[in-house]
């Protein structure tokens, strides 16, 4: 699994930088067409972020089939806690919202 992600990693890198690297190499120092090598740079862009895209997806989805129960429910507990805590900060906004609507009023 692990062994996956870093391969996948690898190649985005190496489709992402080093095609297009290759693409304006050639078109200075040997005369490679500008055009082509825009062109050629443009997928290699487009093809390692979709590259990338895909394997986020596909590993992200074999990590939460690897999360055994317990680590599911401190997971769940966490989540708990987070939104508890938005919460409260949502709380605090409001009355501080409200302290500067009095404050704005007095001194008027």
């Amino acid at each position: 699994m692990m062994r996956t992600s870093i391969l996948t990693a690898l190649c985005t890198i190496l489709i992402g930088f080093g095609v297009p690297a290759l693409s304006i190499y050639f078109s200075v120092y040997y005369g490679f067409n500008h055009i082509v090598a825009g062109i050629i740079a443009s997928l290699a862009l487009l093809v390692a972020g979709i590259l990338a895209i895909v394997g986020l997806a596909i590993g992200s989805e074999s990590i939460s089939d690897m999360i055994s129960p317990s680590e599911r429910e401190k997971l769940n507990a966490l989540r708990a806690q987070q939104r508890a805590t938005l919460e409260e900060l949502d709380d605090i906004a409001v009355i501080l919202k409200e302290i500067r609507d009095v404050l704005k009023a007095a001194e008027e």
